[in-house]
């Protein structure tokens, strides 16, 4: 099978490697390594393309030059859609090639009918939702979204997946980078996120004031945080001042490296306000790391409670007493994470799931070629 595959949010060779072109890059190479011919087609960025009249020439010879590099595919797969990012090329690509259109990650809002503001994204949005001929969620919340506007069988979940043996525990290279950070026998905790404004600078502050309450409570503990962005001397210099000596900052750390990091910790903690996936917490959790995160939207799609993690309330208290319970309760950590490999591998991993990206735009291929 050979699919055509446009991402109008990010190139998938963007720089600055968000959760989604995260996804996006593992979705391309699993498609891959289950026998599809994939063809990535030409940028355009069309973030609130709507408001840009100027680019709408540009966008109009970008389709084209789409339409000419996807000849001969099977299929046509855009990469995520929403009021801000609608996918604008696919409908009308997919028509001109005669070919299936599907999305993978689609989200539908209605509120965003009652601003001015949104409503061009909205229209535009739902306009590529009806026209596709599948949608694939791979968030929870986007199903409620769907049911809306599809008939049910038009939409399908599919969990969020994660290339098997990506990353896996190294005791001999945690040894070592615990001797190079000098962390004694504290306990060690290790968070991720991009240092930006919103909600990623905010959960880092939930765990820097949760540690500094942790010590204040005389745990041994060390925190090290990987990541980098515009927010990072701030967050750092904040950090410093709640936690002294007691934490880390890495900078970013390349996916690869990923686990020589988690395998130096002893459990991994954020609390994923309004996180939409959270791959990282599926990459810590294949490196044998137990989670704490909140129950606020993506995390607990990704995070066994009890089983691999603890899932609290959306409360900074609540999300402390969990990091708490797993820095003082060692057999319960271990256990935790001696079970999170094997969940990541069972529910969550990427050729399996999808794998089933592949039978349903197979099986719409198929029966457009019989038609």
């Amino acid at each position: 099978m050979k699919i055509a595959l446009c991402t109008p949010f990010k190139p998938l060779e963007h720089p600055s490697v968000s959760g989604d072109v995260t996804i996006a890059r593992d979705l391309r190479q699993t498609l891959v390594e289950l026998g599809v011919e994939m063809v990535t087609l030409p940028f355009f960025p069309a973030k609130e393309i709507y408001f840009k009249p100027t680019r709408w020439t540009g966008a109009a010879r970008a389709l084209n030059s789409m339409v000419e590099e996807a000849q001969g595919v099977d299929a046509w797969l855009t990469f995520g859609s929403y009021y801000k990012v609608p996918d604008v090329f696919g409908p009308s690509g997919a028509r001109r090639l005669g070919v299936p259109y599907c999305i993978f990650q689609a989200s539908y809002a209605e509120n965003r009918r009652k601003k001015l503001a949104t409503l061009p994204g909205y229209l535009l949005n739902r306009r590529a939702m009806l026209r596709a001929d599948h949608v694939f969620c791979n968030r929870t919340n986007d199903l409620a979204g769907c049911a809306k506007l599809l008939p049910a069988d038009r939409y399908s979940h599919i969990r969020p997946g994660l290339p098997e043996g990506l990353l896996g525990r190294n005791e001999a290279e945690g040894a070592r980078l615990r001797q190079a950070w000098e962390t004694g026998s504290a306990r060690v905790i290790v968070t991720a996120a991009m240092m930006r404004d919103g909600v990623k600078a905010k959960g880092l502050e939930w765990v820097f004031r949760s540690c500094a309450e942790l010590i204040e409570r005389r745990r041994d503990i060390y925190l090290v945080v990987a990541g980098d962005g515009p927010r990072k001397r701030e967050l750092e210099a904040k950090a410093r001042s709640l936690l002294g000596r007691r934490v880390r900052f890495l900078g970013l750390v390349e996916r690869a490296e990923l686990a020589s990091v988690f395998s130096a910790a002893d459990l991994f903690a954020f609390p994923g306000l309004k996180e939409s996936v959270g791959m990282v917490y599926l990459e810590a959790q294949q490196c044998g790391l137990p989670v704490v995160a909140t129950d606020d939207e993506g995390a607990p799609q990704v995070v066994a409670h009890d089983h691999t993690g603890i899932i609290t309330e959306t409360t900074h208290q609540a999300f402390t007493k969990g990091m708490d319970t797993l820095v003082r309760d060692l057999a319960l950590c271990t256990s935790l994470g001696n079970q999170a490999p094997a969940y990541v591998a069972e529910y969550h991993s990427a050729r399996r799931n999808y794998g089933l990206v592949v039978d349903v735009m197979q099986k719409l291929s198929n029966k457009r070629a019989s038609q």
